[in-house]
């Protein structure tokens, strides 16, 4: 009864606000358009994902609509406001309850970035940690920040030096922090030298360096059911048995092979420095094939191969991407429709446990997806 109500709520949120932003682009339209202040753009994500292991599954819907909106207050002030609303339904039984439905609203980012001249950037806000970090260190989620990046441009090639300060929370901005707990912290520096020359001719290289402090008890609960060596100090207080603080690097090369046919090759690697010698790295490598079966169609075929040790990363901050103490494949592929703007496919994901525990096992995932282009609201 719960679920359903939260959901009609969503529902009626979702609809006013498409009603009421359908009413003000078109009375604010005109005065948009001649200054160039405003822009945003919308896409919608439908799938459905099959997740099962020997103690846990589920079944689930996901239909998601993410927005990007940009609002230019002065030439070198501008506000980037990401928000995501998520309407999920479907059962699970889950040891860990991290694969539950959930319905909610949800912020990729919400930031300000000041560029006093074009080759310096101040960003501040609920910051999106994918631009500083791989996937083996963390999701695709926003943190309170702060961040100062230096960007050096010559012809083909661009490099940028950045530094930013962030506070570890979950998806809701929260800290998970109790009483006396003091505020945990994430700093983290990256360097990007990136070359393209085509959309299709492209080498992007980084390599960054962390340091978590103070990740809270809660995280650490919720990092023990995920694949992290946790210590049990009472039935309310847990703590890391290891410190967070490393390296991590990730290189990513696209080219033609033939009219037809594009090629990308990667690979992302991450070690911890402050844990153990056999459990503190992790790695994945990958591949794509980008087949342009007509004008308007193509077919992408992607696979990739992961190891993710339990002291390599902080598993409650990358679980919707790999969890810790996993090692397994991923094969993918979709058909995109260029001039229909949508991609619909199917991916297939098998994780088998590094180090046998009590918690974790082989997990399987089935994803069937259908996505549209990004379009201008």
């Amino acid at each position: 009864m719960k679920r359903s109500a939260l959901s009609t709520v969503c529902l009626i949120l979702i609809l006013t606000a498409q009603t009421w932003a359908q009413g003000q682009i078109s009375t604010a339209l005109p005065e948009a358009n001649k200054e160039n202040k405003f822009s945003a753009e919308w896409r919608l994500r439908l799938s459905g994902a099959d997740v099962h292991d020997e103690q846990s599954q589920s079944k689930i819907v996901d239909i998601r609509t993410e927005i990007k909106a940009k609002y230019v207050l002065s030439n070198a002030l501008h506000l980037d406001i990401q928000p995501s609303l998520r309407l999920q339904s479907g059962q699970t039984q889950s040891v860990d309850g991290a694969d539950k439905p959930e319905n909610k609203i949800s912020l990729s980012q919400a930031a300000a970035h000041y560029l006093p001249f074009q080759a310096f950037r101040l960003s501040a806000g609920a910051l999106n940690q994918k631009y500083m970090h791989t996937g083996l260190l963390m999701d695709p989620i926003a943190f309170p920040a702060a961040r100062a990046e230096g960007i050096l441009k010559s012809n083909d090639f661009k490099t940028s030096l950045a530094i930013e300060s962030a506070i570890p929370t979950s998806t809701s901005l929260s800290t998970n922090t109790k009483e006396l707990e003091p505020t945990p912290s994430l700093n983290s520096a990256s360097l990007k030298l990136h070359w393209q020359s085509a959309k299709n001719l492209y080498w992007k290289n980084s390599v960054g360096y962390f340091v978590y402090n103070n990740l809270p008890s809660a995280v650490a609960q919720q990092s023990r059911l995920l694949g992290n060596e946790v210590n049990k100090i009472s039935d309310a207080q847990y703590a890391f048995t290891s410190q967070y603080q490393g390296v991590e690097a990730a290189s990513e090369l696209k080219f033609p092979i033939v009219n037809a046919l594009d090629l990308t090759i990667g690979a992302d690697y991450l070690i911890n420095q402050k844990g153990p010698s056999d459990q503190n790295t992790a790695y994945r490598y990958f591949t794509n094939g980008e087949f342009h079966l007509s004008k308007n169609m193509d077919l992408i075929v992607e696979g990739s191969y992961f190891s993710v040790a339990p002291e390599a990363a902080v598993a409650y901050f990358n679980a919707s991407g790999f969890e810790t103490n996993r090692i397994g494949y991923s094969a993918e592929s979709y058909l995109s429709f260029k001039k229909e703007g949508f991609n619909i496919g199917l991916k297939y994901t098998d994780a088998e446990v590094m180090f046998s525990n009590s918690i974790q096992s082989r997990e399987k995932t089935l994803l069937i997806k259908l996505e549209t282009f990004y379009a201008s609201i």
